[in-house]
């Protein structure tokens, strides 16, 4: 009992039994704190000193013995301000880094990593990660087969705004002209995403998103998944062949 709550404040389990059995006698000689607690001597008195170090323990002469004290409970309220105001400052000073290292990263692009994502909430994680990329992106291919695993509407009404949250990036469009895709070209929001469609006869149970060094090929063969590639080398060659393809198609215009 109360073991738990000691260790969140710090402690060990033999410390919070040692602190525990201190405090129910008061003060103690080694001897009579290694009967109460049940601790052997050899480990009472390393329990001891880490329980000095973290200021939950003192000694003191009475009669010219060392007599160990317990600090009050009252203590553990004040450690454990003290410990909720650390965190809060050093999730702070991290937060304020993570900018500064961001930009000291450097992008290697002598090398490529993959991840594979199976299943409807692991692949949306994906989307997640282009939202937080804060980057343009490039979309191709698609379709409504794919895109009915999110409700279409509800997913685009929901990822565009958090894409305007996020920074308000624009997204470039290669899909097939089915209803869905069209309603919302018609919104022209040139400024914000922009649509370029394939012949009607076209759609596709996959798609691919570029993103700055990062490519998310989604699929719908044998269950929804996502395979995220990052690298510069391939992100770049793959950007190049979609602006081909986009520079060969004719814009979207309102009939």
């Amino acid at each position: 009992m109360f073991i738990k709550q000691l260790e969140q404040l710090g402690l060990n389990e033999t410390e919070a039994k040692t602190y525990l059995a201190l405090l129910k006698i008061g003060s103690s000689s080694v001897g009579s704190l290694s009967r109460e607690s049940g601790i052997a001597r050899t480990t009472l008195y390393y329990s001891i000193e880490e329980l000095k170090k973290k200021g939950f323990i003192f000694e003191k002469l009475v009669d010219r013995k060392k007599r160990l004290i317990p600090r009050t409970p009252e203590f553990l309220g004040k450690k454990a301000e003290k410990l909720a105001e650390r965190a809060h400052e050093t999730a702070k000073s991290i937060s304020s880094l993570i900018p500064a290292l961001k930009k000291l990263a450097r992008e290697d692009s002598s090398y490529s990593t993959v991840n594979h994502y199976e299943g409807k909430e692991s692949v949306w994680e994906v989307f997640e990660i282009i939202l937080r990329s804060n980057q343009d992106s490039l979309w191709f291919g698609f379709g409504e087969t794919f895109l009915e695993n999110y409700d279409f509407d509800f997913f685009v009404t929901n990822f565009s705004k958090k894409r305007r949250q996020f920074g308000r990036t624009k997204s470039f469009n290669i899909i097939p002209p089915f209803g869905g895709a069209l309603k919302i070209a018609k919104r022209r929001e040139t400024d914000f995403q922009e649509f370029r469609f394939l012949k009607e006869n076209q759609s596709f149970d996959a798609g691919i998103c570029i993103f700055g060094n990062k490519i998310a090929i989604f699929s719908f063969d044998n269950g929804l998944s996502a395979t995220l590639i990052q690298g510069k080398a391939i992100s770049e060659i793959a950007r190049m062949m979609f602006m081909m393809v986009w520079e060969n198609l004719n814009a979207y215009e309102l009939e």
